[in-house]
């Protein structure tokens, strides 16, 4: 019991030997990693600002391209081939090697002219081609730009490389090559070295050459539409008009009809009145009377069953010509629903050619 609290009592009035066998080590550790790490400081943070420089001039690139539609052309310094700064809008003392496919330093011209429709109702009714230089241009130059290198790159398809002196500062690449990130040799130069592909994804060529070839595509379906509409209009006013002639005709039937009818009272009247024996009586009137009786009769019965046939094709064509004006109605909606979609559709490729690239 008074071996228990004896050690107690010098537990707690400090440390054991094991706890300060203890703390030694672990200074000795912690000293061994700053004594091999700390000489690395410099050169991780040197390499830090490496790829914050090259990554800045990387995206003044990409805006020179967004306003421009190409890239600009290297700066010659003291016989050296470098990032043009003042062009860029970048700080002076920034000094990067910089190359470039010369192809994709001037304008790309009018490489991309999807065919447009004309306009609704446009006389001569020719399809247009798009005339805008922009940044849907410089991507068709990019595509063009596939197959080619640069130097130092190992044939590898470039369309711009960049590459920083490294920790001994810009001017340290006086007679430094080119060469691709990571290869052997490359020492402390850092080389951000970006394909015709790549270039293009990050501008987002693939996504706004599709949206402007979609558009157009949209414009002569939207167009064809409404020449369908056009046709499909045009003879729903013929179908108009043959209505009406039927009904015309129809009336006129009609009229010609009761005509018939009121001949064919007429005859018999006057079969019933040479009926009518007279005095003295005349047997051959008599019977001349009867027979026309019956033959004024037999035309009026066919008169009659003429003019209840023509009212009824009256009738059927006044049904018919409600029916085509109402068809020419829809059908004159739809034309005006498709050329205003047609308009729309042309007015939107047009404007996504006109933007580019731009957001």
């Amino acid at each position: 019991m008074r071996r228990a609290g004896s050690s107690g009592g010098r537990a707690a009035g400090g440390w054991s030997l094991v706890e300060m066998a203890v703390v030694l080590v672990i200074m000795a550790a912690i000293g061994l990693a700053l004594w091999r790490f700390l000489p690395l400081a410099p050169k991780v943070a040197a390499d830090d600002v490496a790829q914050r420089e090259l990554a800045q001039a990387e995206q003044a690139l990409l805006g020179h391209v967004l306003a421009y539609a190409r890239l600009p052309a290297p700066a010659i310094e003291n016989g050296m081939a470098v990032l043009p700064v003042d062009t860029l809008g970048l700080p002076p003392s920034l000094k990067l090697r910089y190359q470039v496919q010369p192809s994709l330093t001037v304008s790309p011209g009018d490489t991309f002219s999807p065919m447009l429709p004309p306009a609704v109702g446009a006389v001569p009714a020719t399809p247009t081609l798009s005339a805008e230089v922009n940044g849907l241009d410089f991507c068709m130059a990019l595509k063009g730009a596939g197959a080619l290198s640069l130097t130092g790159m190992d044939g590898i398809p470039t369309a711009f490389a960049l590459m920083h002196g490294g920790p001994a500062g810009h001017d340290s690449f006086a007679g430094a090559a080119f060469a691709l990130p990571g290869s052997e040799g490359i020492g402390e130069r850092s080389v951000l070295a970006v394909g015709p592909g790549e270039f293009a994804s990050r501008l987002g060529c693939p996504d706004r050459v599709a949206q402007a070839h979609g558009g157009a595509r949209a414009a002569y379906a939207a167009y064809d539409l409404a020449q369908a509409a056009d046709e499909y209009d045009r003879f729903r006013v013929f179908a108009v008009q043959v209505a009406d002639m039927n009904l015309d005709n129809a009336r006129t039937s009609e009229v010609f009809a009761g005509f018939d009818v009121a001949y064919g009272v007429f005859m018999e009247a006057l079969a019933i009145l040479q009926e009518i024996p007279g005095f003295p009586p005349d047997p051959l009137g008599i019977a001349t009377g009867i027979a026309a009786h019956v033959t004024a009769g037999f035309q009026l019965g066919i008169a009659i069953d003429n003019l209840v046939g023509a009212v009824a094709d009256r009738q059927d064509a006044e049904t018919a010509m409600g029916v085509a004006n109402d068809q020419r109605a829809k059908a004159a909606a739809n034309l005006t629903r498709m050329q205003t979609l047609a308009d729309s559709t042309l007015a939107r490729a047009r404007q996504l050619d006109q933007e580019g690239l731009q957001p």
